[in-house]
């Protein structure tokens, strides 16, 4: 084949998959009612753009995702480590992540009527619980999980705490303990999130990184590549 006939292929490729992108936005701002590319937008209305750059993922997503209120998503695929969008959503932009399993959209904010949180008393579990915070003051069940190894104590003053901060802000959560037994930590919230059907799972995101190279934690870890769950994520 020709270098100008392969060139002439790949860009009518690139047109096709560029309009196929520009009608899947364009049908998801009509089914949800969404401002698209409107010049006047009423304040705190919702709003859509379709924007095409060009760049390395990684700086993409970081520069774009710090001007976000929220970055959705889909799910990391077999090795999270690795993934060239969530990974810098996640640890380089400072905002919430949703990240959806496959074949399923964000509901929205009224859309989520049942609501799990991974709680351990660290700033990223509770950044994750104040991102949430929209969601959660408009779900119908709120259920607040800690995972429980085999020879831990369970602290049942920081589940109150938590409990009753949750009611300053007038949401009634119910707080369940989730021994892991066999299981790993990540294996047994999935578990008790699925038998509650949950419509999100909220939870921090643990880890770092630098030049490419990640330690995630465990459950982070296990979530990402495993939950078929939406998840709301901080770091």
């Amino acid at each position: 084949m020709a270098f100008s006939t392969l060139r002439d292929t790949i860009d009518k490729e690139n047109e096709e998959r560029m309009q196929q992108a520009k009608n899947h936005i364009e049908s998801l701002a009509a089914r949800y009612h969404v401002l698209l590319e409107s010049v006047k937008i009423p304040a705190h209305h919702s709003s859509a753009c379709f924007v095409h750059l060009t760049g390395r993922l990684e700086a993409i997503i970081a520069e774009e995702g710090r001007l976000c209120d929220l970055i959705v998503t889909g799910r990391a695929g077999k090795d999270a480590l690795y993934d060239d969008v969530v990974i810098p959503a996640l640890f380089d932009t400072g905002h919430p992540v949703m990240l959806l399993p496959v074949q399923k959209e964000p509901l929205g904010q009224d859309g989520y009527k049942t609501v799990v949180i991974s709680w351990k008393s660290s700033k990223e579990a509770a950044r994750a619980i104040y991102n949430a915070m929209p969601f959660l003051e408009k779900a119908e069940k709120v259920f607040v999980l800690t995972a429980n190894g085999n020879g831990e104590t369970y602290d049942l003053a920081a589940e109150a705490a938590l409990l009753a901060y949750l009611h300053t802000h007038n949401i009634h959560a119910q707080g369940i303990v989730v021994a892991a037994g066999s299981l790993t930590a990540g294996e047994s919230l999935l578990a008790r999130a699925r038998e509650l059907k949950a419509d999100l799972f909220v939870m921090g995101a643990y880890g770092h990184t630098r030049f490419r190279e990640m330690m995630l934690g465990g459950v982070t870890n296990y979530m990402l590549e495993k939950a078929d769950i939406p998840l709301l994520l901080s770091h």
